[in-house]
Formats: structure tokens, sequence, C-alpha cells
């Protein structure tokens, strides 16, 4: 008899190991504003640049810094290697030249589940993606697994604050994205590409952030056309806002047009009760979360 009770404790322990890596959630930076996000059986993959390190990774219109039309972009960092199978969801922000590259369109599976911005859907079926699900802010979509359901919420991204910027850049997503398992919700928010706006304060209404992924990079804030991203200041505010878990910032370091080093983050949350929260990701590294 204690034999037996002894081996339904090594089961239990051995199922319930089982379940907890099933359910495991980890986040790997791959570079600029790509990201693999992790939830359990869910495989995430964000706006992705595959443009190799070098000297002309991609075109832009107008250089943000200089004003200088078709300028090419220097990317400092090659992209890091991870694994592109089994991807559920591929998510976008929105479709400008540095967030889905053209390196990225020719190897992605065009069989993929992606969601965008609803604007942008047209688009991105004429780069032969064949499944997108366009979402308007306050939209929703919803995934689901067994017992593991993977909610995705479209909230407001405001790329730049003033016009005639504002107007130019479009309009773009931010997400909230909620996977529940075992009624238990891990809550993620990716802001995309966006300065701080007060309607921010509601999003207080979604509950408890436990990651917050930010683009950061305060492109723009060195020319005249206006700073089209968060810098720290902004970040913060969003920080005193949401209160999160963990701070892992994405959308620096690797591209010549982020003008502010992500240390300035670093030394901004360190005269806080925050500094701990943020995690600076090396690009590869798998987090567990």
């Amino acid at each position: 008899m204690k034999s037996f009770r002894i081996y339904l404790f090594i089961l239990g322990v051995l199922v319930a190991g089982q379940a907890a890596a099933q359910h495991k959630k980890t986040f790997q930076w791959i570079g600029g504003p790509t990201y693999v996000l992790q939830l359990g059986n869910f495989k995430i993959l964000t706006d992705p640049m595959f443009s190799p390190k070098g000297d002309s990774a991609f075109m832009i219109k107008k250089h943000p810094s200089t004003g200088a039309a078709n300028a090419y972009i220097r990317r400092l960092i090659a992209p890091a290697v991870f694994d592109t199978s089994k991807i559920d969801v591929l998510l976008v922000s929105h479709p400008h030249a540095d967030h889905f590259d053209r390196e990225a369109r020719t190897a992605l599976n065009k069989q993929l589940s992606v969601v965008a911005p609803a604007a942008n859907t047209a688009t991105i079926q004429e780069w032969g993606f064949a499944h997108v699900t366009g979402l308007k802010w306050g939209d929703t979509t919803v995934f689901k697994k067994g017992d593991e359901t993977l909610r995705i919420i479209a909230v407001e991204a405001m790329h730049a604050k003033d016009d005639p910027l504002k107007t130019e850049l479009g309009k773009g997503n931010g997400y909230i994205i909620e996977y529940t398992v075992n009624h238990k919700v891990y809550r993620v928010y990716w802001t995309g590409d966006t300065v701080w706006f007060d309607d921010m304060q509601q999003y207080t209404r979604y509950g408890k952030i436990n990651l917050f992924i930010p683009d950061m990079g305060a492109v723009g804030s060195d020319g005249s056309i206006g700073r089209r991203g968060l810098n720290s200041p902004d970040c913060l505010k969003i920080i005193k806002t949401l209160h999160p878990d963990v701070i892992a910032p994405v959308h620096h370091s690797t591209f010549s047009m982020y003008i502010e080093p992500i240390a300035t983050l670093q030394q901004t949350l360190d005269a806080t009760s925050y500094g701990k929260k943020l995690k600076i990701v090396p690009a590869g590294k798998v987090v567990v979360l």
C-alpha cells in the first residue's frame, strides 16, 4: 500500500511537471520590432524583419532624422537565429518598411495566420498571405487549443503626436494579448510604434499587465520632422499607468535610425521603483517568463 502511494505521488509529480512544461511561457527577441512569444502551446511571431546586417537593410521614403528622400537604413546587428516552424500567429503592428521586410515576405509560410491592422489587410494579402485577420482598434480575435485560449485585442497606437506626420504615418495597432489556461490569465501589452497619449490611461480596464513590451528608439527625435515612437519619458508614463510585472523592450539597438540607446531607459527606470522590472534581453536569448 505504501509503495502504491509513493507510485501515485511520483506519477502526480511527473504529470504536474509535464503540464508546467506544456504551459511554459518564453520571450525571444530577434532584433528590431521582431520577437517570438511562446505562451503555452501558442507561438507568436511579431513584425518580421529578417534583413541581414549591412548598410541597406531597407529603404524609407523620408529619413526620420535628415529628411532625405528614399534613404537606406543600416542594420547594426544581424537578426538572431530562431525556429520559424510551428508559428501559430504572425502578429503585425503595421507593415512599414522597418516592420515587415522583403526577406520576411519571401521566407515566411504564406499559410500562416496573420493578425494585422484592418487598413493593411489588402496589402498583406497582396504579398501572398492567404489568412489575414484585420483588426480595428477595439476588435478581438481568439485562438483555442484544448484548454488553452489566446485572445488578441487591438488597441490604439499613435505613431506620432502631431500632424502632418501623424496622418502621413497612418494608423497602426498595439495589442493586448491574453493567454488563459486553467482559469489563469497571463496578459501582455505590446505598444507597437506609438508615442504616449492620454487615452492610454484607459488600458487599465484590460486588467493586470504581466509583461509590457514597448517599442523604443525615439526615432526622429533628432530631426525636424517629428518623433515617431517612444522615448524613455513616454515609456515611464505608460509604466506608471499600468504597473507591469516585467518590462522587455524591443525596437532598439538594431537599426541606424534608432536614436535613443536602450541604456537610457535603464537609467530612467533605475531612478524609480521599476528598475528591477526591466529585462534588456540580448538578441537570440530565450527568457522564461
